[in-house]
C-alpha cells in the first residue's frame, strides 16, 4: 500500500509575526493537534485522536478524552527478511505505521515552521540553515526554553483568569460565550492550573444574572440537586432557556421595555457622574488658585541672590563637567539595546543577528557552552537536549576547554 501526504490547511493555523510567547505557543500546539487528528494512527489505543500525540508530552496526553496509554512512536522496521506470508504481512503493517509517522511529523514540522518565523530556531539550524532530525515534541521545547521565562506563566495565568471573567454578549450564540471560557480553562490546566466546573457556572451565574429574561431560569438552576449541577447541563439549561426567550414574542416585549427602562436608569447614572467630576474639577481648580494666590503674597519682596564668586562658579562647573563624563562612560559601557551590549536575564527583547545569522552580540550573561550547540546559549554539554550525535558528543566539553566541538558564537566569549 503506497502511503501518501495529506494536504496540510496552513488557513487554520496563526502565523506569529512577533517574538513567541507562553500564549502563542500553546495557541500552535492546540492548532496543529488539531489537524493531527485527522491523520489516521495506526495504534487503535489512540482512538478518535489520531497522531495529535506527537505535539502533547506525556501528562497532557494522558489527559485526553478516553486516553489510557502513552502512545510509542513507531520504528523503522528496515528491510523484509521474512520467510512467510504472516511475516510478510506483520511487515506491510509496521511500514505502513512507520511512513504515516514520518508524514504526520513532516507535516507538523511545516506547520510549527508556518506559525513562527525561521531563526526562532536559529540554535537549531545546521550549517545549511536547517532544521533536520528534530521531533515536534522537541521543537516545541526549544521555543519554550528559549523565550519563555517564570514570570511570563505567572502573567499569562492571570490574563486567563480574567478571560473566565468573559461577558456574555446576547447578540451572540451562548456557544461562543461557553468556548471562550472552555479555552481558557483547557489553557489553564495545561499550565497545571486546574479550574473545577463549580468554577466556570459560578462564572456563567454572574453573567447571565445581568440579563432580565434569564431571572427565572437562574432560581430554577439553583433548586436543582448538587449532583446535577455539571458544566454539561449548564450549558444545555441556559442554551435552552435563551433559545426560548428568543422565540417568544411577549417574553421579547417584556425584555425591550426592561432594556428601554434600564439604559433610562444608566444614562441618569452616567449624567450624575459626569456633574459630579465637574464638581470636583471646579473645587480642585479654586483650591489651586488660593494656593497660588497665597505664594504669589509671600513673594513680594524676594531676597537678592547672593552674589558667587569665581573660585564657586569654577568649582560647579568640574563637577557638573565631571558627572557627564562619567554618564557618558556608563553609556558606551552599558549592555544590550543596540550598544552592542548581550541580553540581560529575565528581559524580553534580543539584538538581531547578521544576515548570515551570526550573533553580532551576546544573549546570555553566562559562560555556558555546548559541544553541539556552541556559546552563549541557556544550557551546556551536560544538559543539551538537542544531540545529534551522541557518539561524538563530548559531555566534559567548555568554553575553555571545547575538546574540538562547535565553534558556533565563541568569537563573543571575549565581549
Amino acid at each position: 500500500m503506497k502511503e501518501t501526504e495529506d494536504e496540510i490547511d496552513l488557513t487554520t493555523i496563526t502565523c506569529n509575526i512577533i517574538t513567541p510567547t507562553l500564549l502563542s505557543i500553546t495557541r500552535a500546539r492546540r492548532e496543529i493537534s488539531k489537524q493531527l487528528q485527522t491523520r489516521v494512527c495506526a495504534d487503535p489505543r489512540t482512538h478518535d485522536h489520531g497522531h495529535s500525540y506527537i505535539v502533547w508530552d506525556d501528562v497532557d496526553w494522558l489527559k485526553k478524552r478516553e486516553i489510557t496509554h502513552v502512545i510509542v512512536p513507531p520504528t523503522n522496521p528496515g528491510e523484509y527478511t521474512g520467510a512467510t506470508h504472516n511475516a510478510h504481512e506483520i511487515h506491510k503493517t509496521k511500514l505502513l505505521a512507520w511512513k504515516r509517522y514520518k508524514l504526520a511529523q513532516a507535516a507538523t514540522k511545516k506547520m510549527i515552521m508556518h506559525a513562527f518565523k525561521d531563526y526562532h530556531f536559529l540554535e537549531l539550524q545546521d550549517n545549511n540553515g536547517d532544521v533536520v532530525g528534530y521531533t515536534a515534541i522537541e521543537l516545541f521545547q526549544h521555543l519554550m526554553d528559549q523565550y519563555v521565562q517564570p514570570e511570563d506563566v505567572a502573567d499569562q495565568v492571570t490574563a486567563l483568569h480574567k478571560v473566565l471573567e468573559q461577558q456574555y454578549d446576547p447578540t451572540e450564540e451562548p456557544q461562543v460565550y461557553y468556548k471562550l471560557v472552555q479555552d481558557a480553562r483547557n489553557t489553564l490546566e495545561s499550565l497545571n492550573e486546574s479550574i473545577d466546573e463549580a468554577t466556570l457556572i459560578r462564572h456563567g451565574l454572574n453573567q447571565f444574572k445581568e440579563h432580565i429574561d434569564l431571572k427565572l431560569d437562574i432560581k430554577e438552576w439553583k433548586k436543582q440537586d448538587t449532583v446535577n449541577k455539571t458544566w454539561k447541563k449548564f450549558k444545555s439549561h441556559f442554551t435552552k432557556a435563551i433559545n426560548d426567550n428568543k422565540n417568544d414574542t411577549g417574553t421579547l416585549k417584556a425584555l425591550g421595555m426592561a432594556n428601554a427602562v434600564k439604559e433610562e436608569i444608566n444614562k441618569n447614572k452616567e449624567n450624575m457622574k459626569v456633574f459630579a467630576q465637574a464638581s470636583m474639577e471646579a473645587n480642585q481648580k479654586i483650591n489651586l488658585l488660593e494656593q497660588h494666590c497665597a505664594a504669589l503674597m509671600a513673594e513680594r519682596q524676594p531676597p537678592p541672590p547672593q552674589q558667587q564668586t569665581m573660585d564657586a562658579k569654577s568649582q560647579q562647573i568640574q563637577v557638573l563637567t565631571d558627572r557627564l563624563n562619567q554618564l557618558e562612560l556608563n553609556k558606551s559601557g552599558s549592555g544590550g539595546g543596540g550598544g552592542g551590549g548581550f541580553r540581560a536575564l529575565g528581559s524580553n527583547g534580543f539584538p538581531k543577528n547578521n544576515k548570515d545569522g551570526t550573533r553580532t552580540c551576546r544573549r546570555w550573561s553566562n559562560d555556558e557552552y555546548c559541544w553541539t550547540c556552541g556559546f552563549d546559549i541557556k544550557h551546556n554539554s551536560m544538559t543539551c537536549k538537542y544531540i545529534k550525535d551522541a557518539a561524538a558528543h563530548k559531555k566534559e566539553a567548555t568554553a575553555t576547554n571545547p575538546m574540538g566541538g562547535s565553534t558556533r558564537n565563541m568569537h563573543l566569549r571575549s565581549t
